[in-house]
């Protein structure tokens, strides 16, 4: 549901590289916000935003105009160049917990535990997604885990079957006690 034209927030983004945007202002608010939802990345000064975070702001009431021009939902999903990722991210925010993108890393997620986020915890979870069809290579699922436990995080892969229905599944190594 959005907000009356005058409480109506618009976020107003300038195109930086593939796959984000920097912020330029939020009317009706602050990059604060942004910041206690678990949104976006500061480098540099600037506030780092990726495609799946405008939809969910879009989807949210907030009018998001890039580079001048505002783009509606739609728009804004053709920007996401993997479905899956913004089928996950939107199912982990639905759920209550804070999630931001990964980019150029072995996992496409990291994940706070619920009430907890990134201004006062590190990430409890790193997802994986994994599609129904395509499946991941044994070596692949060994060093994206072994990076997961060596971060001290817990690994979901997040299995997206071709009708977009996720199942979450946690992987850990199992360590056998010694003695007897």
């Amino acid at each position: 549901m959005k907000n009356s034209k005058s409480q109506e927030k618009t976020i107003v983004v300038r195109k930086t590289g593939i796959d984000e945007y920097g912020l330029v202002k939020i009317s009706n608010g602050d990059a604060h916000e942004l910041e206690e939802k678990g949104i976006g990345d500061a480098r540099g000064g600037v506030i780092i935003l990726r495609p799946v975070e405008l939809v969910y702001l879009s989807m949210n009431g907030y009018r998001v105009v890039i580079d001048g021009r505002e783009v509606n939902t739609d728009e804004l999903i053709r920007e996401v160049r993997n479905p899956n990722a913004l089928t996950v991210y939107l199912d982990m925010r639905k759920r209550g917990y804070f999630i931001k993108p990964v980019v150029n890393g072995p996992v496409d997620f990291l994940v706070w535990d619920k009430g907890k986020g990134p201004l006062n915890s590190g990430p409890r979870y790193m997802i994986k997604i994994v599609t129904e069809g395509l499946g991941i290579q044994v070596m692949e699922l060994l060093n994206v885990l072994k990076y997961s436990e060596g971060m001290g995080t817990q690994l979901v892969l997040a299995l997206v079957s071709s009708e977009g229905v996720i199942t979450y599944y946690k992987a850990f190594t199992f360590k056998p006690v010694k003695g007897g």
